[in-house]
């Protein structure tokens, strides 16, 4: 790759995007004036919450912006997505977008892009510019366009787009607390160098890894850090362009409770489940936390990619006995799907087993059903919904994909965390490990 000057004339744009930041989380900060960068933007400019699409969630909202069409069209609802009929449960990629991104149609109007670290993005497609993936779906190679980058990246800034590791045993003094810090500040540093090294006209630049710490810090000193290195960037970045856009793909709400969707169906007797030689290990003590700090203590995460840290893990229970929270294969193939009417994935997507429920009119009773139901679940300590509203896939999507959409979405109150979920006695976990839920404003 070889440098490129930009048309001088041409006004240059700035988007930074920010996963899961909203006011109600930072407010504090710029009112103290911590956020000095942040705060003179907006003041100086035009600021306001932005409703994310549903459910609120990092994929397919990214996505959602970067194409300016909804999931409907795009062909992805969630992290993951299942087939009722092969029972199986597939991770989207970008190579699964059916659209091309703000970036090409720029690039068709003359205008030099570069990307880095929006979230599914990876496998990168070419583009006028650079485009370097980030996570938290990205390959550990193969990440950057063009490919040479990727070399170039690590020698000068370290960049790196996958953190392996699970915050949910550590604190804020964790080291892997100290790794996230250091990717948020490297993937701006990315940003900078490759502006430097390769001019481009519109640079987009987003961290998703602050939102790791929100999850589980909510407004904690590791998040406020992260967020100060954010802003110390954005007194860098922003004065090389004529115009700067920042934005998140949701927001992030304290959270009271997080319920477990797949259990109230079971309760319901929508749902049943069959034995799973999986099933024995929790009785044996043997657990994914035990288990993680066990192969992080012995130093060998880095021996596995991170494809297959994830896909391992997932078989094994929680340490609540739980299997199935992210929506996994593991939870689909504890389902008794001849007496299954209904499946959830995590923080929202509903499916309807259309083997047991053929015909028209029943299919629509039961949505009907459902819906009535969901509206009727209440947090049994206050009483209060957990559910703010729940949609016919109609309702809500619309374009050439919509059959292969969720026959209904949850869309939840913000304060309550759908984990879908398998295992676990009852509908309420009152010490779920995450303190930050995903907000529908941002």
């Amino acid at each position: 790759m070889t440098d490129t000057t930009t048309d001088s004339n041409r006004a240059r744009i700035l988007a930074v995007g920010i996963d899961g930041a909203s006011f109600n989380l930072i407010g504090r900060w710029l009112d103290e004036g911590r956020l000095p960068q942040l705060r003179a933007l907006i003041e100086g400019g035009t600021s306001g919450e932005l409703t994310s699409c549903i459910p609120p969630v990092t994929m397919p909202a990214w996505r959602v912006f970067s194409t300016g069409k909804g999931p409907g069209k795009l062909g992805v609802f969630w992290h993951q997505q299942l087939d009722v009929q092969t029972r199986k449960v597939t991770t989207p990629s970008a190579a699964d977008i059916h659209s091309s991104d703000l970036w090409h149609y720029l690039n068709a109007a003359g205008y030099r892009t570069g990307v880095v670290g929006m979230p599914d993005t990876y496998p990168p497609r070419p583009l006028d510019g650079f485009m370097v993936c980030g996570g938290p779906s990205a390959g550990e190679e193969g990440y950057t366009y063009p490919a040479q980058l990727e070399e170039e990246l690590r020698r000068e800034v370290g960049y790196r787009p996958v953190i392996k590791g699970d915050l949910q045993e550590g604190g804020e003094d964790s080291p892997l607390v100290r790794e996230i810090l250091d990717t948020v500040d490297r993937t701006f540093a990315a940003g900078q160098y490759l502006l430097e090294r390769y001019p481009v006209d519109f640079l987009c630049v987003t961290t998703f890894d602050i939102n790791r710490l929100q999850h589980f810090f909510f407004d904690g000193r590791s998040t406020l850090e992260a967020w100060q290195t954010l802003d110390r960037w954005l007194g860098r970045l922003v004065p090389q362009f004529d115009y700067t856009l920042i934005l998140s793909d949701h927001g992030t709400e304290p959270v009271r409770k997080a319920y477990f969707l797949n259990v109230w169906l079971r309760q319901k007797g929508y749902l049943h489940t069959r034995f799973h030689p999986m099933d024995i290990l929790p009785r044996l003590g043997i657990n994914r936390s035990r288990v993680g700090r066990l192969v992080q203590g012995l130093g060998l995460t880095r021996l596995f990619s991170y494809e297959t840290l994830v896909r391992y893990g997932s078989m094994l229970p929680q340490a609540t006995g739980g299997f199935g929270e992210y929506g996994n294969q593991s939870a689909v193939n504890r389902v008794d799907w001849s007496r299954t009417r209904v499946f959830a994935l995590p923080q929202g997507p509903i499916y309807i087993n259309r083997d047991l429920v053929p015909d028209a009119q029943d299919y629509e009773r039961l949505r009907d059903e459902l819906i009535q139901g969901l509206r009727e679940l209440v947090d049994p300590d206050t009483g209060r919904p957990v559910v703010r509203q729940v949609f016919r896939r109609e309702e809500v999507y619309s374009g050439e994909h919509l059959a292969q959409a969720p026959d209904l979405v949850v869309l939840d109150e913000d304060a309550y965390h759908n984990r879908a979920g398998l295992g676990q006695q009852d509908v309420f976990a009152s010490g779920w490990r995450w303190k930050g839920n995903n907000r529908y404003q941002g």
